[in-house]
Order: structure tokens, then C-alpha cells, then sequence
């Protein structure tokens, strides 16, 4: 009898000590997810001021990303594991929308996944990309990590791609929408082209264009 009742108290004291975790663990979780909120929403307005700095405020489109036609513009143009997260419209400061800042993600990356966001204006109806920042990149040091250098991203600041998308070369770009590969790192160059020609793909069927 005594063995059961002992037990019977371990279990109660095991159970209370479960409770008591997982009451601290919600408090931390409120007390935190505030802060955390806020520090994300601040990082997001400001990569959103780097890769379209003439936009004075970001105007989120719900649910764009959900648009089965927008989907398949994306699959159209051959973007395989390739989709748009967010769409933003750039406005200036009357409010009149400047173009758009895309949040896509590609997942063939050679680290795996990789997130940009990609500013683009639409000027004479032709989308031209004002520039793109990287909001998640885990790729080789010294290889795939050279994506988030000036000397490959800044190739995609005012690129006019015309009605192509982008293509990379390894022998020198020529054509406008054409820029150079990172040497040695295909699959990162691949991945973060396709990630901005979904970018690109999403503004033409947004505007109302083929992809």
C-alpha cells in the first residue's frame, strides 16, 4: 500500500511540474512573440525601403499569393519549386502605386531554401527591376554565399528584362535581360534567377500581361 501510494505521489508532483513548464513556457511565449512581431514587421519595411527606395509606403495585397492564375502564370513560365509568398505594392507619397516589392521563395537552392524580396516598377508597361535582398540564403561560404555580394545582386539593380525573364551565362552577359553566374555555383545562380523571375512573372499577370 505504501509503494502504491508513493507512486501515486510521484505522479502527481511529475504532472504539477508539467503544468507548471507549460504555463511558463506560454507566458514566455506572450511575454516574447510582442517583441518579435515587431522586430520582423521592422526588418520587412526596411528591406522593402532597399529593394524599391523611391516608395515612401508598402501596401500589402492579401492574399495575391493564394491567386490561382498568379500560380500558374509561375508554372507557365516554367518556375519549377518556385512560388510567391507576398505581394507588396510600392505607393509613393499621394499614394500612387510605383510598382511592387515580391516576396518568392525558390527551394532548389544548394542549401536548401532560399527567400528574396525583389523591388519592380513597370515603366512604358515593361516591368524593370529596381533592385533584390536576400531574406533567407544558407548556401556554401565562399561559393553560393557569393549571391549576396554587390558583384552578382547589384547585376539585377535596374535590369530591364524587356518580355524575357532573366537568364544567366557563364561566358559574359550580352542580351539586357542576361546577367553573369556566380563561377562554380550553377545551382545557387539557378535558384535565386528563378526566385526573381517569379518576381517578374507575378507583375506581368498583376498588370495584366503574359508571363
Amino acid at each position: 500500500m505504501k509503494k502504491e501510494t508513493t507512486l501515486g505521489h510521484d505522479i502527481l508532483i511529475i504532472t504539477l511540474i508539467t503544468l507548471v513548464a507549460g504555463l511558463l513556457l506560454g507566458v514566455v511565449h506572450t511575454v516574447t512573440a510582442g517583441p518579435i512581431a515587431a522586430q520582423e514587421e521592422k526588418t520587412r519595411v526596411e528591406t522593402q525601403k532597399k529593394v524599391f527606395p523611391d516608395a515612401d509606403s508598402f501596401e500589402t495585397m492579401e492574399g495575391a499569393e493564394k491567386d490561382e492564375a498568379l500560380i500558374k502564370a509561375i508554372s507557365d513560365a516554367g518556375l519549377t519549386k518556385t512560388e510567391v509568398e507576398r505581394v507588396d505594392i510600392a505607393k509613393d507619397g499621394s499614394g500612387n502605386k510605383l510598382g511592387y516589392v515580391i516576396t518568392s521563395m525558390n527551394k532548389e537552392g544548394y542549401g536548401g531554401e532560399l527567400i528574396i524580396m525583389t523591388g519592380v516598377a513597370v515603366e512604358d508597361g515593361e516591368p524593370v527591376i529596381k533592385n533584390i535582398a536576400f531574406l533567407t540564403l544558407q548556401e556554401t561560404a565562399g561559393m553560393g554565399m557569393k549571391a549576396n555580394l554587390p558583384e552578382f545582386k547589384d547585376q539585377f539593380s535596374a535590369l530591364k528584362p524587356g518580355n524575357d525573364l532573366v537568364a544567366y551565362v557563364k561566358n559574359g552577359k550580352k542580351a539586357p535581360n542576361e546577367i553573369d553566374a556566380i563561377s562554380g555555383s550553377t545551382i545557387t545562380t539557378n535558384a535565386v534567377t528563378k526566385a526573381v523571375n517569379a518576381a517578374l512573372s507575378a507583375v506581368r499577370y498583376l498588370e495584366g500581361g503574359a508571363s
